[in-house]
């Protein structure tokens, strides 16, 4: 487990985007194995510099997610080693079961990427929104799943799982620039969580793009007088049950922040992990009312998991045992 403390991060750095880190490590990874190809949906951001270096390398199976996981499935099976993209609300609904017969059943080494899981595309609407990835791949047989914070910790869970052939993998991408986080976001082992700032009076647990509304969350606190920690966890399944109770330490409050839906998610996995004796946990995710048509940013305030409803959560939490003091 990372437990690196640092000072808190630098908001003036530009946004990066994930697509656009991924897709030069993607070309390095496939001129340097022989045995991996790419598979896409009629999207080719991720997979541009792979064309441009071998096209034979990529297979555009159009716009046909089953099919996409159908070909990547066989090719897999013929011994290749298939990363598969495509937009996240598309290849998990459409291709579900392609998915949990074609790979997760059999145990193939499929990765597979979906971009704009969560609120990403923001105004395109609840067709483009995917907050119930998480839980859908976290309930296939043998799928880990990722959802890194921010562009570097993409890459890092990238090169991870495609060193490691034993199954499939889920990793959901962004679909737009994010905010950058301290490297310890994207240091050690994506699998364990990472420890991004210190503080004995609550945890805040993040995952994905939450995870730098937490951090802003933790600076508005620290000046209400709340010393808040901030940690992130990238793996959510299998999910690192010892790691957290290990992090959550003697802290009496822990609030988890997802743009999720809780079922199979942060929340739901945190309170298992520390059980009915643990600290006070407060579980802040998506549920399922209709969008207003909006920014990102605004959609995650509309369902409160932005910085401003994590901090809220906290200081209600500290108002209501003072009162009961």
């Amino acid at each position: 487990m990372t437990t690196t403390s640092i000072p808190p991060h630098p908001a003036s750095a530009a946004p990066r985007s994930m697509r656009a880190e991924l897709a030069p490590v993607l070309a390095a990874a496939v001129a340097a194995d022989p045995g991996l190809i790419t598979v896409g949906a009629d999207g080719r951001a991720l997979f541009g510099q792979v064309i441009e270096r071998d096209p034979r390398r990529y297979v555009d199976v159009g716009i046909a997610e089953a099919n996409l996981v159908g070909v990547a499935a066989g090719l897999a099976r013929a011994g290749l080693r298939p990363v598969a993209a495509a937009m996240a609300p598309f290849l998990v609904r459409r291709a579900y079961e392609q998915i949990r017969l074609d790979v997760c059943v059999p145990g193939l080494p499929v990765v597979l990427l979906g971009v704009g899981g969560g609120l990403g595309y923001g105004p395109l609407g609840p067709t483009h929104h995917a907050t119930d990835d998480i839980t859908l791949m976290s309930a296939m047989p043998g799928m880990e799943v990722y959802c890194p914070a921010d562009a570097a910790d993409a890459v890092r869970v990238v090169r991870t799982v495609l060193a490691d052939t034993s199954g499939p993998a889920y990793v959901r991408l962004s679909a737009r620039p994010d905010p950058v986080l301290p490297p310890a976001a994207s240091g050690g082992d994506p699998r364990e969580p990472r420890l991004l700032r210190d503080g004995d009076d609550v945890l805040v647990l993040a995952t994905g793009r939450c995870v730098a509304e937490a951090l802003d969350a933790a600076d508005g606190l620290a000046a209400d007088g709340v010393a808040a920690a901030v940690a992130s966890v990238t793996a959510l399944h299998p999910f690192p049950a010892a790691a957290v109770r290990e992090l959550v330490g003697s802290r009496p409050l822990v609030v988890t922040a997802a743009e999720s839906l809780p079922q199979g998610g942060l929340g739901p996995c945190t309170a298992d992990a520390l059980g009915r004796r643990g600290p006070a946990l407060i579980s802040l995710h998506t549920d399922h009312r209709y969008p207003p048509v909006a920014a990102h940013q605004d959609l995650l305030r509309f369902y409160g998991v932005d910085g401003q409803s994590i901090r809220s959560a906290v200081l209600s939490h500290r108002n209501r045992k003072t009162r009961e003091a």
